[in-house]
């Protein structure tokens, strides 16, 4: 009864001062081998070693083992700790910068059987001497599919601002003050043909939200968005048509968006190529 043990040690001391900074609980791809939880070391000296380490809910725990260069986690880093389905069944991390530690488990899912979306969960990291070095609670009525769980400064557990969370860099809602005054605009593929992904990121909400398209000549091609209420982030989807319902020819455009709340607005332009 090794993972029974385990538990019943209770919270110990923070080896290293490593513990959980966001959980994907519900990600909008492959489920469950999206799923992640990453991990951050609060420490600005010493590094912590993941090897030994132990991750997983109420029911099940499992061993962190190395995926990419090894399990240090250095200190102020990150780690990204994946499904263990993960490499055979996805490649939506892939690009996470070489900077991040990325490592996995065991076994094929978290805990029992995945973080459920349907009951309350407990997720539980114990370190490498069998102490529970943190967890987290949280309940699925209150989360939202493709918006992982982030810790803040304040210890606070909130739900991310940006679609896909925000695996192995700083936590949006930690970075919502840094880009006070700006509306940050995501938007994929670029170039597109046949439909554009818009994600306008807002520096507060609620928020009445203005997005429209101009050509290359400064010349209205339609508005995706009439000033209309919206929170943090609002998705959009183009098709590449016009206000008539023309298809717009290949070239470049202006992608402009504008926010208003009480009396204050701000605005971001950029531009984006159709093929």
């Amino acid at each position: 009864m090794f993972f029974l043990a385990l538990y019943l040690t209770g919270p110990g001391a923070l080896c290293g001062q490593a513990r959980l900074s966001e959980i994907m609980t519900d990600p909008l791809g492959s489920e469950h081998h999206d799923e992640f939880v990453e991990l951050y070391n609060a420490s600005q000296t010493d590094t912590v070693d993941l090897a030994g380490w132990y991750l997983g809910d109420g029911d099940e725990i499992d061993r962190i083992i190395a995926l990419r260069h090894g399990t240090a986690l250095a200190p102020g880093g990150f780690a990204l700790v994946l499904d263990g389905s993960y490499a055979d069944a996805s490649t939506t991390y892939d690009s996470v910068r070489e900077s991040v530690t990325i490592v996995t488990i065991e076994d094929r899912a978290f805990g029992r059987s995945g973080w459920s979306n349907s009951a309350h969960e407990q997720v539980i990291l114990v370190d490498a001497a069998g102490d529970t070095a943190d967890m987290f609670s949280y309940d699925p009525g209150a989360s939202r599919a493709g918006h992982s769980w982030e810790r803040g400064t304040d210890s606070q557990w909130q739900l991310s601002l940006w679609i896909g969370g925000t695996p192995g860099q700083q936590n949006s809602v930690d970075l919502a003050p840094a880009v006070t005054g700006r509306i940050v605009i995501d938007r994929a593929p670029d170039p597109f043909v046949e439909s554009l992904q818009i994600v306008c990121h807002l520096p507060f909400a609620p928020a009445l939200l203005s997005v429209t398209v101009y050509d290359a000549e400064g010349n209205l091609v339609l508005r995706l968005r009439d000033w209309e209420p919206v929170a943090f982030e609002e998705t959009i989807h183009w098709d590449g048509r016009t206000a008539s319902g023309q298809l717009c020819p290949p070239g470049l455009y202006i992608l402009s968006a504008r926010a208003s709340a009480e009396g204050r607005i701000v605005d971001e332009k950029v531009t984006v190529s159709r093929q």
